[in-house]
């Protein structure tokens, strides 16, 4: 072959690999260039408006309510609602929902309406009941996003005024002293008037052989086969209570008791025995009464077996 031949030939090659690297090149800017203007549409069709909700708080201040709390029932509460459209989105508020649930039971306060914010104290009562509460605001905007706050409220008795009694003497069956008592008036009754008033009597003392000293309801059996007299026995009264008790395990302090708070929160449960056998000073018993008086009875002291006495002091709810 001619040298020129040969060189016309390596030009040739030559000038064929230049062109395919610019096409390279080229071709690798279009892939780059299409990678970033998918991912470019990507971002600006994304749907994704979790930072476009309208912002939702609760008042703060001292006559306000913006924070779980324990009230008492009925309490008034100042509940302040601040509302404002997102500026990302800039959409107008269009809806107030105020749910309260208790017990299962759901009532909802509604109120449409547009505006770029929204400012609304409620002015609402804790509930009747004891037991919790949960108050959840939700707010939306005309794109249909919404924004929710939750406030938990527990409400617990009011505190009641209470009767006291001190230092009342029960005698035993065999004693001349009165065994019946009736926590309604703080009166001790002999057997023969504890019948004529049978509807007052709560309770009656008695020491038994097993027993010991005991505290029973007129219509414990044990008691009816220790008060037995064919004339002013039980079983010859007209009304036997059906009065409870309970031995209190906690640490109370009797004399501290005030109202009744501390006699509902004893009575709450476990309140179920018709007597409480071996019984000893200081010894609490927490009672509920037929009508439903619930108290606090303290032993102050015992003296004696089946023809001595015992000493009690009651706390119970007028």
């Amino acid at each position: 072959m001619p040298i020129f031949a040969q060189k016309n030939y390596n030009s040739i090659i030559n000038e064929n690999r230049e062109i395919m690297k610019k096409l390279s090149w080229l071709l690798s800017g279009m892939i780059v260039a299409a990678f970033m203007l998918v991912t470019s549409c990507s971002k600006d069709d994304s749907t994704d408006t979790s930072d476009q909700k309208p912002s939702l708080t609760l008042q703060v201040g001292s006559s306000y309510t913006s924070a779980n709390t324990t009230v008492t029932v009925k309490t008034p509460l100042l509940i302040g609602i601040r509302a404002m459209s997102n500026s990302s989105s800039s959409s107008k508020l269009s809806e107030l929902i105020l749910t309260r649930t208790f017990n299962g039971t759901t009532s909802t306060y509604d109120t449409v309406f547009s505006s770029t914010t929204y400012n609304v104290d409620f002015t609402l009562l804790a509930n009747s009941q004891v037991g919790t509460e949960n108050f959840v605001f939700t707010i939306k905007d005309k794109a249909g996003q919404t924004n929710t706050l939750t406030l938990v409220i527990t409400t617990t008795a009011i505190a009641g005024n209470i009767n006291t009694y001190t230092m009342k003497i029960l005698g035993a069956q065999n004693n001349t002293t009165g065994s019946s008592f009736a926590s309604s008036n703080g009166t001790v009754y002999v057997l023969s008037d504890a019948k004529a008033n049978s509807t007052l009597i709560d309770w009656l003392y008695y020491y038994g052989a097993s027993d010991l000293a005991t505290i029973a309801a007129p219509n414990d059996a044990h008691a009816a086969e220790i008060y037995n007299s064919t004339t002013s026995g039980l079983q010859t009264w007209t009304k036997l209570n059906a009065t409870k008790f309970k031995l209190i395990t906690d640490n109370v302090d009797f004399d501290a008791i005030g109202d009744d708070s501390v006699i509902v929160s004893q009575t709450a449960s476990g309140v179920t025995a018709t007597r409480v056998p071996t019984l000893s000073a200081s010894k609490l018993i927490a009672f509920v009464t037929e009508g439903g008086k619930k108290g606090i009875m303290k032993v102050e002291s015992i003296d004696g077996t089946n023809a001595g006495t015992m000493t009690i002091s009651v706390k119970v709810q007028e």
